[in-house]
């Protein structure tokens, strides 16, 4: 499963012969111009967005039998799409994935990350369903420019 755009990277892919790691990631120099000046309590909420979004998605795979395994210092360098700008990241192990949950979690998480890191900001905007990460990476440049 894989979903990167310019601003956030959300990717499983195998670990080894019985786990999956899940990378995720938010563009903080991209997000910068939508974010400026909305943090509150001084988290940033594409940061902030990204660790909810996450624990979200521990639960949807644990509703569907898999397991996520927490492990310290994991890492996904090879995922980052722009190399020089600053990335927020998170990545954990998962245990009995399945490309169904895999395709769950693409259809479900890119635009919730949006919805949440806008409620952090207290922005009233609908966020696009189902877009590509073409077409949502496109929104977003669209609304760093008049945000």
């Amino acid at each position: 499963m894989e979903f990167v755009n310019d601003f956030l990277y959300l990717v499983i892919k195998p670990f080894n012969d019985k786990k999956h790691i899940y990378c995720s990631g938010v563009n903080i120099t991209k997000f910068s111009p939508i974010t400026k000046g909305r943090h509150r309590l001084g988290q940033n909420p594409a940061e902030k967005g990204l660790q909810s979004l996450n624990n979200d998605i521990r639960a949807l795979l644990i509703s569907n039998n898999a397991t996520p395994e927490t492990i310290k210092n994991l890492s996904c360098p090879e995922v980052n799409p722009i190399k020089e700008d600053l990335w927020y990241t998170e990545a954990f192990l998962i245990h009995n994935y399945s490309e169904a949950l895999g395709e769950k979690i693409k259809t479900y998480a890119p635009s919730e990350l949006i919805r949440k890191m806008f409620k952090a900001m207290l922005i009233n905007e609908t966020v696009p369903e189902g877009l590509s990460p073409q077409e949502l990476q496109e929104y977003l440049y669209r609304l760093a420019e008049v945000l």
